[in-house]
């Protein structure tokens, strides 16, 4: 977002003189600066402090200066260059250069440099950064579920083409929102060891937020006690080693259980497990008509870590809470779903239908992007509308928003969308839910 920063003086005879800069390998034109130094330069208002707005070339520039201090040291002036103009035109950033303007260039000289690069890395805006165990018994689905919600992959494909199990642990890193996000995959067919080898043990469970231990529902009819030691075991390693991890528990493939009785039944699941075991857990599955309890269940676990994932999906629910039979998710550039919302009484078997055609679509879409085609509407003869929408919202990546609807005649799902993207556009740059 932010390429660089640069604070420098304004000498008569040898132009700009450069004091600090921010980072280091950052080298701004001798063409901006003159810009920004003629820019301030033009007005004559020595009453109070400056901050300008130009572009240059493909970049926009912020400037500040105090014209009260020009007369007696000269300008001295602190330029902020920044990618894209839709990124930083807002107030807040506009603020934070002002206030770290002002305490640089009232700071005595001989400190100034020294305060510059204290302060400066609040313009870095780096991802925090976290760590995510996926543990559990052999065929459990952890690596399958890893890449329905990380990376895409259709639910559908993976039902009917299991993957080959996991060796060892695998990490990988995700970008969602503003986390930098470790995913590590364990064996199935080595968990005893992991949990038993103090060394493999350190590095599975050292530095991780969240551990998640999933089990399956025929395997929990078939081996609950040895489940339930196992997570006990877990449990104290994470005591005794003073871990500063969650464990939370997934009870995955619910589909297996008799559709007329699937909602008693995992309540009764639910506090046999609770009075057993004092620990978060959800109920999911990759089966068509109930991979929202997926997408719901990762969205929760995030939230604890991304203020940003529970704004946006705020936003979705406050724009459909009038609305009967609808879903709206949005897309990462990665076309990950990272955030989900529908109206209770909508027809969940609709959305692996709709996310499997929004993967079909998107290759197609995004070279219709690039022809100034903003979105795309199917209609279908029993009245269900599909529009996909491209943000174009490059912080955090944001990409799509797709909304369906079974009530919504097409014309009124545009008008949906369209209230939804300046909304999130104001909370993403000006950091406001109206």
């Amino acid at each position: 977002m932010v390429i660089g920063i640069v604070l420098f003086s304004w000498d008569i005879k040898e132009g700009a003189v450069l004091e600090e800069k921010y980072p280091k390998t950052f080298n701004i034109p001798k063409s901006a600066i003159n810009k920004v130094y003629m820019t301030h330069a033009y007005s004559e208002d020595f009453q109070s402090d400056e901050l300008i707005e130009i572009t240059y070339e493909d970049k926009l520039i912020l400037s500040y200066c105090d014209k009260r201090r020009v007369p007696d040291v000269g300008y001295e002036i602190i330029t902020l260059v920044i990618h894209e103009k839709e990124k930083i035109n807002s107030y807040k950033l506009k603020k934070q250069l002002l206030d770290f303007a002002r305490e640089v260039i009232q700071t005595p000289k001989s400190e100034r440099n020294n305060v510059f690069l204290e302060k400066v890395e609040k313009f870095s805006e780096k991802p925090s950064a976290r760590k995510i165990l996926l543990l559990g018994r052999a065929s459990t689905g952890k690596t399958t579920i890893k890449k329905i919600i990380f990376e895409g992959i259709d639910p559908k494909d993976l039902l009917y083409n299991p993957l080959e199990p996991t060796r060892g642990i695998t990490p990988s890193v995700y970008s969602w929102l503003d986390l930098n996000l470790g995913l590590f995959d364990s064996s199935g067919q080595e968990l005893q060891f992991l949990l038993k080898n103090d060394d493999e043990q350190k590095f599975a469970f050292e530095n991780t937020d969240a551990i998640i231990y999933l089990f399956d529902y025929p395997k929990w009819l078939s081996h609950s006690q040895e489940i339930i030691d196992e997570i006990k075991y877990i449990m104290d390693t994470i005591e005794k080693n003073s871990y500063s991890s969650n464990l939370i528990l997934f009870l995955h493939k619910i589909d297996l259980i008799n559709e007329e009785m699937r909602e008693s039944e995992i309540l009764k699941l639910e506090k046999s497990i609770k009075d057993k075991l004092d620990l978060p857990i959800y109920f999911t599955s990759i089966y068509p008509n109930l991979i929202y309890s997926l997408y719901n269940s990762f969205y929760e676990i995030l939230s604890n870590f991304s203020e940003e994932t529970v704004k946006l999906k705020q936003i979705l629910d406050r724009k459909i809470e009038d609305h009967t039979k609808i879903m709206c998710y949005i897309t990462d550039e990665n076309n990950t779903i990272i955030i989900q919302t529908m109206s209770i009484d909508f027809n969940t078997s609709f959305i692996n239908h709709s996310h499997k055609l929004i993967a079909h679509l998107t290759q197609t879409f995004e070279d219709m992007t690039e022809h100034q085609i903003g979105h795309v509407i199917i209609s279908s003869q029993n009245n269900i509308n599909i529009i996909m929408k491209n943000l174009n919202l490059k912080r955090f990546n944001i990409k799509n928003l797709v909304c369906i609807s079974e009530t919504l005649s097409a014309n009124k799902l545009i008008l949906l969308i369209g209230k939804i993207r300046p909304l999130l556009y104001r909370y993403l740059y000006f950091n406001t839910i109206d």
